[in-house]
């Protein structure tokens, strides 16, 4: 309320200053020239608001025409950025324009450089700070879905705060990461989950410690001639991310600020009370007819005891409305930028608060960035980037496990009440029970689980002019993390009361310290006119250094002392470290003639602490062309295309994350041995381990069609990724079952495409639109042993994507006597899980994004759909609790309930004719198997991604407020969803960053629907 006060004053306060003092028309005259004053001969000059009121500028660059105190000229030349000029008093103007930096060349951030794009020979995606500002999302790659191609992005988890899932151009390692490798302002970041705090399949997500607002632009490096500079970190692409620097000029001190509601996409129709106990009367009925039993048409009301579903005053708990709230998110910040010619700077302090939309989730963040440029003298120049941020996260059990929230939920008993009537949870067990293991409310408010997080980034840099075609730059880089886990089950839940602990609780730390050292020399040189040549040689030494502690307790007293100094026995206590160190040496060479024939050559040379002592050094090269046939002489005579430029690349790069820091070592571990602290051998010596390697070659095209109107690109690539780390199994006679080697092969090749362009474009009115598509096949072309059955779901086959689903499959459901026609692989007579197939895949077909920009005067609107077909998806949570009846348990033949069903029953056969892929329903579990094909969906999915409606005010209003900028938007997330699959959300994976695991949905928390409204200030 005092918001909405507040705004309608602000809003009357606008219009007051807007509506008083007119003034008469006179005429105004003036001179518009460029940087160095010379005359810009037809600029023109016209009334924002009147667009039909305006003049041209003469030979010497004069105009004149008729203005009154309060308009705004819009001044406009080809090739030089647009001037707003408020008319105040004066008669006479002179207006300087500046060059548009479109026209010399959009500058890209390339590893260890800066380069036009223009003189790009591999592939890079590009992304302003601009387009990913102000989102309402907790995190960098949270921001990046549908805006490159080649980049798949997915939140498996709605969870705030949760890890995010990133592979440009595929997944390249089966038991390391595919994971980019993250740059910002130069320093590459720790990206793993350091959380040691069991959530069920949940990650968190490192990135989430960093201020999106900071970021200046983001530079995607997907071939190997842009990623090879990064050596054996480049195999599974490199984000590059560059922070907000100061500019000379006037001083800018900014406010901005948004906050809203958010609220679940999309809840399951399951059975109301009624619905479900008329569902078992129906599968009675059924089973008397089918099978020949003699159970009463009124079966669960005389048989169990339940209501009669006709009862009026049945209980109906609703458990969604229960564990789902309406929750609020903002964020605030205040930036101040600016500087003189010698000395910039930037700097920014925000605060996000993000509640979860189920309870007992949340995240917090405070980021401080402070960013400084200087020229100490003529040749030295010093600059400094320091960021600090404390995370805080509200977490619990979801994802991946049976105590989860949202999979107990799904199989919530509505006839059991939330709470007693002495306000206590009710206990599942209590009542029938069904398929719950615990009241979900309980789960989400008394579990407690906590993740802080205190992080710094910072990088000290000096640059030595050395002459005016080479310089030095060195650099200290240190990235520092301290995160503390906290976790307490508590006395009332089913989980203690099972484990008979009286409550336990863990507490954990993790810290890491890693430092950078970096050199390199930087060469530009133009020889005649039309050579040019620039190159970048130099060394890095990196080294991280963590530690872990952890300690669990149980026996509390009750559940309002939850520390654990309050138990009565600690159950274990430990302390760890671990370390490793990789020393580089890198350098690349940029060629080009006369501006059309462009050459690349670039190298790495890594030595990794993590590898054999015969096999600690790799080195990765590539090499890359590009012919801009734009600029032959016979393209000259045409008007179509501005850019013309196939280009074509080939390298080797690296991958050694996912892997234990002394894979390659024997190890020992500590055991008891007669009541003494003994060394025993845990894993087996491997000298020759060495890398995963991953080569692609890349052959694409830039395309500039009419005066740069639309830009595309396209390519195709394959990338092949041998020696792949993996468990090699060895003779048991070792003492060992395996050892890490490299072994394997998989393949990633596709074709992306992305188009982007001015649709139209008036003084008045513009409209700017980009699409991205993107074709890639992951194939695991060989392994030491082949169709390696990972889980009950999955499975690992050369041939196959990873990520394949291994499971029973049917043939429908046979219209006449309404069961499951199970295909029976070895034909043996049973239905087991001998009988399971390959059915599909994790893998989308294909995936993208399509985003419009629309302004009209001082309105803009955004509008971002995000798109991903042909992927597979088994719904997991149906598997669990959709048996269409109760199971039979136990040898004593008892029959329980099985859990809640999903309205779909209720198209299920009911009659002999009856079409449906729905069984009939039955008190035997013949027409259900957990893990069979059944339960596997199509994935496919449109999402509305992100709708940004907003106001710029003119510079008559904010010059009268004392600002330079004032603007006030409205946008709304993930707004709409269009998708088959009937599970909470498409966009799910239980295992987070398991790629072997991917696209099973148990119990996932699904995305969130939201809407907020901002304002920025600068002044």
């Amino acid at each position: 309320m005092l918001i909405s006060t507040k705004f309608l004053f602000f809003a009357q306060l606008l219009f007051l200053l807007t509506a008083g003092n007119l003034f008469a028309q006179q005429t105004i005259t003036g001179t518009v020239t460029d940087a160095e004053g010379e005359p810009l001969i037809g600029a023109t000059v016209v009334i924002s608001d009147r667009p039909d009121t305006g003049a041209s500028t003469d030979i010497d660059g004069r105009f004149s025409l008729s203005a009154e105190p309060g308009d705004v000229l819009l001044v406009t030349f080809i090739g030089y950025r647009t001037s707003e000029v408020l008319v105040d008093e004066r008669t006479e103007y002179e207006i300087i324009l500046e060059l548009d930096d479109q026209l010399l060349g959009e500058l890209v951030v390339v590893g260890y450089g800066i380069q036009q794009r223009s003189d790009l020979t591999g592939s890079i995606a590009s992304i302003s700070g601009e387009q990913i500002q102000n989102q309402p999302v907790a995190s960098i790659d949270g921001a990046l879905q549908g805006r490159a191609s080649g980049v798949f992005v997915s939140t498996p988890s709605g969870t705030p705060g949760a890890g995010i899932t990133m592979n440009i151009r595929g997944q390249t390692s089966i038991s390391g990461s595919s994971e980019p490798l993250y740059v910002i302002d130069g320093v590459p970041i720790i990206s793993e989950d350091l959380s040691g705090l069991f959530s069920g399949g949940q990650a968190t997500n490192s990135l989430a410690d960093l201020n999106p607002n900071d970021i200046e632009s983001i530079e995607i490096l997907k071939d190997a001639s842009a990623t090879a500079i990064y050596g054996s970190r480049g195999a599974n692409g490199v984000v590059l991310i560059s922070t907000k620097r100061g500019q000379a000029g006037q001083s800018n001190i900014g406010f901005s600020m948004y906050t809203g509601f958010q609220q679940v996409t999309n809840t399951i129709d399951m059975h109301s009370s009624q619905e479900f106990l008329e569902l078992m009367d129906d599968a009675a009925r059924q089973d008397n007819r089918a099978l020949g039993t003699n159970y009463p048409e009124n079966y669960v009301s005389s048989m169990w005891g339940y209501p009669d579903p006709s009862d009026p005053d049945i209980q109906n708990t609703v458990w969604y409305d229960e564990i789902f709230r309406t929750a609020a998110i903002s964020n605030y910040e205040l930036n101040a930028s600016g500087g003189t010619e010698s000395t910039r700077y930037f700097t920014s302090l925000s605060y996000f608060d993000q509640e979860g939309t189920q309870y007992g989730t949340g995240f917090e963040r405070i980021s401080a960035r402070l960013n400084l440029d200087t020229e100490v003298t003529d040749w030295l120049d010093f600059g400094a980037s320091v960021t600090l941020n404390r995370t805080l996260q509200d977490r619990v059990i979801n994802d991946n496990s049976l105590y989860g929230v949202v999979i107990n939920t799904l199989a919530g008993d509505p006839l059991m009440p939330v709470f007693e009537e002495d306000g206590s949870y009710a206990d599942p067990f209590a009542y029938f029970g069904w398929w719950m293991l615990d009241n979900p409310l309980l789960i989400a408010n008394e579990y407690q689980r906590f993740t802080n997080t205190t992080r710094g980034i910072g990088s000290i840099f000096g640059v030595a002019n050395i002459s005016e075609n080479l310089s030095l730059r060195s650099s200290l880089n240190i990235d520092y993390t301290s995160l503390e886990d906290e976790a307490y089950t508590p006395i009332i839940s089913r989980e203690s009361q099972n484990a008979q602990r009286n409550g336990f609780g863990t507490f954990g730390t993790t810290q890491d310290f890693t430092w950078l050292i970096e050199n390199y020399l930087s060469y530009v040189n133009t020889f005649g006119d039309r050579h040019n040549l620039n190159g970048v040689l130099g060394t890095s030494f990196q080294q991280s250094n963590r530690d872990f502690s952890s300690i669990n307790a149980q026996g509390f007293p009750n559940d309002q002392f939850i520390k654990l100094s309050a138990a009565s026995q600690v159950t274990s206590a430990s302390t760890s470290g671990t370390s490793w160190g990789l020393a580089s040496y890198f350098f690349r060479g940029n060629y080009s003639f006369d501006d059309r024939y462009l050459f690349t050559v670039t190298g790495r040379l890594d030595g990794s602490s993590r590898f054999g002592d015969d096999f600690r050094y790799g080195f990765f090269p590539s090499g890359s062309f590009a012919w801009r046939m734009s600029n032959e002489s016979f393209m000259q005579n045409q008007d179509i295309f501005s850019e013309l430029k196939p280009r074509i690349s080939y390298g080797i790069t690296g991958n050694q994350e996912g892997i234990g820091n002394f894979a390659s070592r024997g190890l020992y571990g500590v055991s008891d041995y007669r009541a003494e602290s003994t060394l025993v051998p845990t894993q087996m010596i491997n000298p020759t381990l060495s890398w995963e390697s991953t080569r692609q070659i890349d052959v694409g095209i830039d395309i500039g069609l009419f005066d740069d109107r639309i830009n595309m690109s396209a390519d195709y690539f394959v990338k092949d990724t041998d020696d792949l780390l993996l468990n090699r199994l060895v003779p048991g006679i070792s003492g060992f079952s395996s050892v890490t080697d490299n072994i394997g092969r998989v393949q990633n090749r596709g074709f992306e495409f992305d188009v982007r362009g001015v649709v139209f474009s008036q003084a008045d009115f513009s409209w700017t639109s980009s699409f991205n598509i993107s074709f890639i096949r992951n194939e695991v072309k060989e392994l030491e042993v082949d169709e390696q059955v990972l889980s009950d779901s999955h499975i690992l086959a050369e041939g196959h994507p990873i990520g394949t689903f291994y499971l029973i499959d049917h043939e429908g459901v046979d219209p006449e006597t309404g069961n499951m026609l199970w295909i029976d692989r070895n034909e043996d007579g049973v239905i087991d899980s001998d009988d399971r197939l390959i059915v599909g895949n994790a893998q989308p077909d294909f995936f993208g994004g399509f985003s419009n920009s629309f302004a009209y005067r001082g309105f803009d609107l955004n509008v971002l759909f995000q798109f991903t077909y042909g992927n597979d998806i088994f719904n997991h949570s149906r598997a669990s609790y959709e048996n269409l009846g109760w199971s039979r348990l136990g040898t004593g033949g008892f029959i329980l309930p099985d859990g809640n069903n999903h309205s779909l029953a209720d198209n299920r056969w009911m009659e002999p004719g009856d079409e449906t892929d729905i069984p009939r329903a039955s008190l035997t579990n013949d027409n259900w198997r957990e893990y069979s094909s059944r339960w596997l969906e199509d994935g496919s999915y449109l999402r509305l991604k992100t709708l940004t409606l907003g106001y710029n005010f003119s510079p008559e209003i904010t010059q009268r407020l004392g600002m330079s900028n004032l603007r006030i938007y409205f946008q709304g997330q993930n707004l709409l969803t269009f998708t088959s699959y009937t599970g909470l959300d498409p966009e799910v994976n239980q295992n987070a960053r398991n790629p072997l695991l991917a696209g099973s949905d148990f119990g996932t928390l699904p995305q969130s629907r939201t809407i907020s409204f901002g304002i920025n200030l600068e002044f």
